[in-house]
């Protein structure tokens, strides 16, 4: 099982994160991008810019987005700006785009946020679109939202930009990753993973492509102890962070199938997922002190 994070920081924190993660064994850092750091907190600065910042301060741990939004970010942005990203990082960058579903950040900064169909009718667009353009683009694209004309596009220098589908959706997201992905990364959900891994594997069959070559990937929060006295103290730190109860995390966290447990009740967890096909897991951070991570990180390693 790689071991990744998944975070939304500040430049200092960020570059600060991120070469720990470097020399500690995990393989790729990401940046949720939101213009909210939640609801109700305004203080998120643009993670794709602080990406590029970091990209100058490793060398070798995989940068991604988890994910960029197509209510806030049209694909040719999208484009320009992973490519740019990659040939900074010397081609260790990969794009993950979403629906976007924070309405709150839509509305404070003016953004248009549709019903959730026509979300996801830009996003399946958004994707035919930049495999379009990472590809030869000998026809373009012609959607309903987005049009790009046939004719070079911008190039990442190596190979190519990898592209990720993220979500929660148990149908749309699934099928479009399949489709269009190089990658697909499930949201905690109530959902049984092994549907939704199915229908993304289905996809990519009948889009003629190899679905083995899909890497299938998930996100959620690291809640970890070395014992059961420090398990309970760090739901404990969790749950004051997110403004909630213990019980609530454990019950939540358990319909959403998170693990949280000692080491060796959460190494048998990822072992479970693991055996479900998540060849890698995204550990979400963005309020967690690095002493925290480096310590939850210890314990499985």
């Amino acid at each position: 099982m790689q071991l990744a994070l998944q975070t939304m920081r500040g430049y200092t924190e960020s570059v600060a994160l991120a070469r720990w993660a470097e020399t500690s064994g995990v393989v790729a850092f990401s940046a949720a991008d939101h213009y909210l750091v939640s609801p109700g907190r305004p203080e998120a600065l643009d993670q794709l810019t602080i990406l590029a910042a970091v990209a100058t301060a490793t060398e070798r741990i995989e940068l991604a987005t988890l994910v960029s939004p197509v209510t806030f970010r049209h694909p040719a942005v999208m484009l320009k700006t992973a490519v740019t990203i990659d040939e900074i990082s010397g081609g260790r960058f990969a794009l993950g785009v979403g629906t976007g579903w924070m309405a709150e950040e839509h509305e404070r900064f003016g953004f248009d946020f549709p019903p959730v169909g026509e979300r996801f009718d830009r996003l399946a667009e958004a994707l035919a679109y930049l495999r379009a353009a990472l590809d030869d683009n000998e026809e373009g694209f012609t959607g309903d939202y987005y049009r790009l004309a046939p004719g070079p596009s911008p190039q990442p220098r190596g190979s190519t930009v990898r592209l990720i589908v993220g979500g929660t959706g148990p149908k749309r997201t699934p099928t479009l990753a399949g489709t269009f992905a190089d990658e697909y990364n499930l949201s905690a959900s109530p959902v049984p993973v092994t549907e939704r891994i199915e229908r993304a594997r289905r996809a990519a069959v009948e889009a003629g492509r190899d679905p083995d070559a899909l890497r299938i990937s998930m996100a959620f929060p690291i809640v970890v102890g070395a014992d059961q006295a420090e398990l309970d103290d760090r739901v404990e730190a969790v749950a004051d962070r997110r403004g909630t109860s213990v019980e609530e995390i454990r019950s939540r966290w358990d319909e959403l199938g998170i693990p949280i447990g000692t080491t060796d009740e959460y190494l048998t967890r990822l072992a479970s997922l693991h055996d479900l096909g998540i060849q890698r897991v995204y550990f979400q951070v963005a309020f967690d002190p690095l002493e925290d991570v480096s310590h939850s990180i210890s314990l499985l390693t």
